[in-house]
């Protein structure tokens, strides 16, 4: 794997820049990256959960008393983040009511979210199969644990250890906020045996693919961003970094003549597609379906 395709904490760091979230956000995002950058964040580190449950530990702790994040003390923070392992954190209410306050909420009559919200949920879920903006549709009769309660457990124990002095010294990756937008020739989702290449609900293949915080969209050449449950922001990036060999948290408009993502139906984040499906590993040169029973017949 390169340099440029690597897969660290400046990804996870693009997940939680969406281009319209307010500035007391993005200080909360980069803070919370200075204190996790020292952890190895490629594979076996603390996960995302973690980035973004003490990002919004941060958010609402600043906005409570009107402080930058880099200002509350790291005591204040594992307070706020400790308690009974089978309990909730007791931040989470807080940080609820501190997003709602900075008008990054829920609006339950107008059926709107924000992409923080978005990222507040998928954090705080203990409800797997949810209908609207927090489950209160349909909900399943029993909660679960949510990403958000192993995270802060984690943190916890983090920032209890973290020593003082090494904040200041801290630094983390330089990530923009705002859109990824890539044109390609023809998207390709890629699993260990399978290559397919993604269109819209009418049929038409996809060309352009957007990327904003924790979200990504796909349009054909004939409709607007069709929003795609398999088709996660953070594969989206690795797929450009190895196409175009640049950093995965990159913004900005990119062009390329294909993109294989990794399926998150076999294959995980970090997974190189092309190296990981039979196919494609046995003909390096073959994208797509239709070149593939050509390359076959050949």
């Amino acid at each position: 794997m390169t340099a440029h395709s690597a897969y660290g904490l400046d990804v996870e760091m693009s997940l939680l820049l969406p281009s319209a979230a307010p500035a007391p956000w993005d200080a909360a995002v980069r803070e919370a990256a200075r204190l996790l950058a020292g952890l190895p964040w490629e594979r076996g580190g603390p996960g995302p959960a973690c980035l973004s449950t003490l990002a919004l530990a941060l958010f609402a702790r600043a906005r409570a008393s009107d402080r930058d994040p880099q200002a509350v003390p790291l005591a204040e923070l594992c307070e706020s983040l400790a308690g009974p392992a089978e309990d909730e954190p007791p931040i989470r209410a807080e940080i609820e009511r501190a997003l709602a306050a900075a008008g990054q909420g829920y609006d339950r009559a107008a059926g709107r979210h924000t992409l923080v919200w978005a990222i507040f949920v998928a954090v705080s879920d203990q409800y797997r199969e949810r209908v609207g903006g927090m489950g209160e549709d349909l909900e399943p009769s029993r909660p679960t644990a949510s990403a958000m309660r192993a995270a802060a457990a984690r943190l916890t124990c983090h920032l209890a250890a973290y020593p003082a002095h090494a904040r200041e010294r801290a630094t983390a990756p330089e990530v923009a906020s705002g859109p990824l937008v890539i044109t390609t020739g023809r998207v390709q989702m890629v699993t260990a045996t399978s290559v397919r290449t993604l269109v819209c609900p009418q049929g038409h293949a996809a060309h352009t693919v957007r990327v904003d915080g924790p979200v990504a969209t796909y349009a054909c050449q004939h409709a607007s961003g069709q929003p795609l449950r398999a088709l996660e922001a953070a594969r989206v990036r690795m797929a450009l970094a190895r196409a175009a060999g640049v950093r995965p948290s990159i913004q900005g408009d990119h062009a390329v003549p294909d993109l294989l993502i990794a399926s998150a139906d076999d294959l995980d984040r970090h997974t190189d597609p092309q190296a990981a499906n039979i196919f494609l590993r046995q003909q390096p040169g073959i994208v797509g379906r239709d070149d593939l029973l050509d390359g076959l017949r050949g």
